[in-house]
């Protein structure tokens, strides 16, 4: 493989300079999920800078979930996949104050934007791709929350469809932050939640995009989000607005989840 030139950053902001130089070392190149990257002396031999200011980019960089530090071995790229979304607003600015309810409304306005993109765009190779999921879906049933590979096979044909390449790039995070939350129990199920038929749910979404039919995305999205919407009363199944003290309120009763 021939391993293409980098730019030298420049001495404002070294730290950032230097992760958008790694970044595109990985783009030019074509690395994938699991590819080793040069060692950090490498990479300050290669930019001209410190070993302390290369350290500085990689942690950002593992903060992200974009690389993998794995001490005695080397630096191995992660896919954009893996990444959980947790990281990402870590990264950004301190996670103390989000609650539960701000997370699934995330979620549900992407799913919405998603299902309602894909009902009005999906091609008949993308239709046939979530059939052909569907069908293993319906032989091996997700539990509830839980993050399966082929639940993620059919959200990331999903977000192909939209036909939305920054929905493509943020979605899968922001999809995997829901999971994260049920693994880790930050987020509580009832056995209610927990008896959902999953299949059928992902079916409904199936039969929506094939009918190009948006008579009951929302009630969809509440339905795959496993009635959360409703319980929480937040976008898209908030039964009438609320007013700001009660808003304040929710947010008093509310235990943040970081």
């Amino acid at each position: 493989m021939t391993i293409q030139t980098i730019s030298r950053p420049q001495r404002i902001s070294l730290t950032r300079q230097c992760l958008r130089s790694i970044q595109e070392y990985i783009l030019a190149n074509g690395l994938r999920a699991g590819d080793k990257l040069p060692s950090q002396q490498e990479w300050a031999e290669m930019l001209g800078v410190s070993v302390l200011v290369v350290r500085e980019a990689f942690q950002a960089l593992q903060a992200l979930g974009l690389v993998d530090i794995q001490h005695g071995r080397g630096i191995f790229v992660r896919s954009p996949e893996e990444v959980d979304f947790l990281d990402f607003l870590a990264f950004g600015r301190p996670l103390n104050g989000f609650t539960l309810e701000e997370v699934i409304e995330a979620r549900a306005m992407l799913e919405l934007a998603v299902l309602e993109s894909c009902i009005a765009r999906a091609t008949p190779e993308v239709i046939q791709e979530l059939e052909e999921i569907m069908e293993q879906i319906r032989k091996n049933p997700p539990l509830p929350g839980e993050d399966s590979r082929l639940h993620k096979q059919f959200h990331q044909a999903m977000l192909k469809a939209s036909g939305d390449r920054i929905l493509g790039i943020l979605g899968m995070p922001l999809l995997n932050t829901f999971w994260v939350l049920g693994n880790t129990g930050q987020m509580y199920l009832t056995e209610k939640e927990l008896a959902t038929d999953m299949v059928a749910i992902h079916e409904a979404y199936l039969e929506a995009i094939k009918n190009r039919d948006f008579s009951r995305t929302r009630e969809l999205v509440d339905r795959h989000l496993l009635g959360l919407c409703s319980k929480y009363r937040v976008f898209p199944c908030a039964h009438k607005s609320k007013e700001p003290s009660e808003y304040a309120e929710d947010r008093a009763r509310s235990r943040d989840i970081w």
